[in-house]
């Protein structure tokens, strides 16, 4: 049993390690859904309003607009400083305004 174990937990290592392998991104999380590369979404819902990723408004779910609060205004900052894409560029997105339910 021990000359088995001595075989299967170096093997169970590697193969956890291969979940951590370099996609290209530089920083080695594999598949899990986005890249620390990439950093957290500067765009999105929070609450129960959407940010596009630019400006000051936030907008309902019927694309009402609305001044950002101080509480949104942090959020959505502090998402824009880990922001890291290409050339940390940003502009307005609505991609995920539609699919709301799945955030």
């Amino acid at each position: 049993m021990n000359k088995l174990l001595k075989i299967l937990v170096p093997v169970a290592a590697l193969a956890g390690l291969g979940g951590c392998m370099d996609k290209g991104y530089g920083y080695g999380y594999g598949d899990i859904g986005y890249s620390a590369a990439w950093g957290d979404p500067y765009y999105g819902w929070y609450g129960d309003y959407y940010y596009p990723g630019t400006g000051i408004y936030v907008y309902d779910a019927n694309r009402r607009r609305h001044s950002w609060n101080d509480d949104q205004r942090r959020y959505w900052e502090g998402r824009r400083g880990s922001w890291h894409g290409p050339n940390g560029s940003m502009r307005t997105n609505w991609r995920s305004f539609r699919n709301r339910g799945t955030r």
